[in-house]
């Protein structure tokens, strides 16, 4: 008896079944219990693919060009080079490693736990390093004066 490496049997049912003949196995109850599995497994994934809106780099990269960072400092603390940097200003991507430490930078330089991703500009807002600092003084003024005025 030869069996195929995939481990299907080609010349079962009297010769019937060649090496190439797809529809012999796809009609096989192994076989197609894998692709329906399978069909299950991709739907799943796209259906979750849809709401994933990758984190917006660019937006990320200017918040710390306000702090004070520059491309050349950011890639120095990434172990990247610059001009990669430069990339993900201008909408690129980075690999994985590198985006999640640029990540995890971002968060510990604005002390913001939620980052920012694409598609949602403007729909939230926070402050970044000292820009709400004249806030927070008129606060500390208004404190002082209730104080001084007992």
């Amino acid at each position: 008896m030869k069996v195929h490496p995939s481990g299907f049997d080609l010349f079962r049912d009297g010769g019937k079944a060649s090496g190439g003949d797809l529809y012999y196995f796809s009609n096989d109850p192994r076989a197609r219990a894998r692709f329906v599995s399978a069909r299950q497994q991709a739907k799943k994934f796209i259906v979750k693919r849809r709401g994933y809106k990758p984190p917006d780099f660019v937006r990320m990269i200017l918040d710390l060009r306000n702090l004070g960072w520059s491309h050349e400092k950011i890639s120095y603390v990434l172990g990247c080079s610059a001009n990669a940097v430069s990339s993900w200003a201008v909408g690129s991507r980075p690999f994985y490693d590198h985006g999640d430490a640029f990540i995890q930078l971002w968060q510990e330089m604005t002390w913001i736990e939620r980052y920012p991703r694409e598609g949602e500009f403007l729909t939230y807002k926070y402050d970044i390093g000292q820009l709400d600092l004249l806030d927070q003084l008129d606060g500390v003024i208004e404190q002082l004066d209730s104080e001084i005025g007992k």
